[in-house]
């Protein structure tokens, strides 16, 4: 992400934080950021496009920061999910009022917010490959029918915990840590063999905390 990309970002978390909608037209917006119109649809073709590029170069700057590390690479596959949303909600840290106003702004018939289209896309290409790699190393288990769904299971947990850790008051956030280790402990036990002890133990949490 380039200066003029990350300005235009702020600026825009700025504005929608501040009243609360996108704005009126990008004229209105760039007025005042020193672009032109041109500079703007360079990046960006709309404030839609620019809502589920924030949540894409998220996970892009994420997956970068794992594979910066040079320990990354000898993770299990389970160490590296744990990794991923650990990093990930770091990541999500300095844009905390942005992420609670998209998920407040959430339509109830929506299975997730409209911006994480995206974000979806690359979440389930990382998953597969997570998938993959758990098999080859016999992490996880090749069912018939069931291995090729795996992904599609895999893509509520960021969407789950986002929501919770967007609600979560409890100190550094301890409380959204337990979940992530419990959910992606429990995805595996149900990728591996039987996952009744996991999900007790995440239904405990759940019926906890909400």
């Amino acid at each position: 992400m380039d200066k003029t990309q990350k300005r235009i970002f702020k600026n825009y978390i700025g504005y929608v934080l501040e009243h609360k909608k996108q704005p009126k037209s990008i004229h209105t917006f760039i007025d005042g950021l020193r672009i032109n119109e041109n500079t703007f649809l360079k990046y960006f073709n709309s404030f839609d496009q620019l809502e589920k590029e924030f949540w894409k170069i998220i996970f892009e700057d994420t997956i970068s920061k794992l594979e910066a590390q040079e320990e990354y690479l000898s993770y299990s596959v389970n160490e590296k999910l744990l990794a991923f949303y650990f990093t990930w909600i770091e990541e999500l840290k300095d844009s905390r009022n942005y992420v609670q106003y998209v998920i407040k702004k959430e339509r109830i018939y929506e299975l997730y917010p409209s911006g994480f289209e995206s974000f979806k896309q690359s979440f389930e290409l990382f998953s597969s490959c997570l998938i993959a790699e758990g098999i080859a190393t016999r992490e996880i288990a090749d069912r018939m029918l069931l291995t090729d769904k795996y992904k599609y299971v895999l893509w509520y947990q960021p969407v789950s915990i986002v929501k919770f850790w967007a609600k979560d008051h409890s100190k550094d956030f301890e409380d959204t840590d337990a979940l992530i280790e419990k959910t992606v402990n429990f995805s595996f036990d149900l990728m591996r063999s039987n996952g009744i002890d996991s999900f007790i133990d995440l239904a405990k949490f759940h019926i906890q905390h909400f």
